[in-house]
């Protein structure tokens, strides 16, 4: 359900596309919320419906004609609401992972191998991710209206992030070494 409240939020930045909603929610969201275009231009198609955001054609003669969605003041109220509510919301996690960590002493050997190649992903996406989300950061931070005050907050999303990617790794590689020790012996 938080897709729609994505997208209303980037919207308070600025009247967007549905293109340039999906590079902006690349570029920021895409690091804790994956959304592919399809399901964007869905969202947007069911937010307008409910009266959350309009929009307007724009006619151009050189390049196809493009559709450009502003957030309404009920839109916003919604966001509003959305955004102060009190109460944490956390999701009882599907983790296909955990699920074969649990069951690992069937296949101690495929869960090693299934370890390493998720403490290397882990690693490998740790340096690039974070590098190209601190990039867009600071170039939306002068993009974006009121993007030097936001950017405090995508920072934040960014840091845990990294944090989080850190202890994966961290927690793999202690799996990693009690499962070659187990093998060993």
């Amino acid at each position: 359900m938080s897709l729609p409240f994505g997208l209303l939020g980037l919207l308070k930045y600025q009247d967007s596309t549905g293109y340039d909603l999906a590079k902006l929610f690349e570029d920021s969201l895409n690091g804790f919320w994956h959304a592919q275009s399809s399901q964007i231009y869905r969202e947007l198609k069911r937010m307008e419906a409910k009266g959350w955001v309009t929009s307007r054609n724009v006619i151009q003669n050189d390049r196809p004609n493009k559709k450009i969605y502003s957030i309404t003041q009920d839109g916003l109220n919604v966001f509003n609401e959305w955004i102060n509510e009190s109460a944490l919301l956390f999701e009882n996690p599907h983790d296909p992972l955990l699920m074969r960590v649990f069951f690992g002493a069937n296949a101690p050997e495929a869960t090693l191998k299934t370890l390493k190649a998720y403490r290397d992903i882990c690693l490998a996406g740790l340096e690039e991710q974070a590098k190209k989300y601190q990039t867009s950061i600071n170039n939306y931070k002068s993009e974006i209206p009121d993007g030097k005050n936001e950017s405090l907050y995508w920072q934040m999303t960014l840091d845990l992030g990294i944090a989080q990617a850190k202890a994966n790794v961290q927690w793999a590689q202690g799996c990693i070494e009690k499962l070659e020790k187990e093998l060993r012996e």
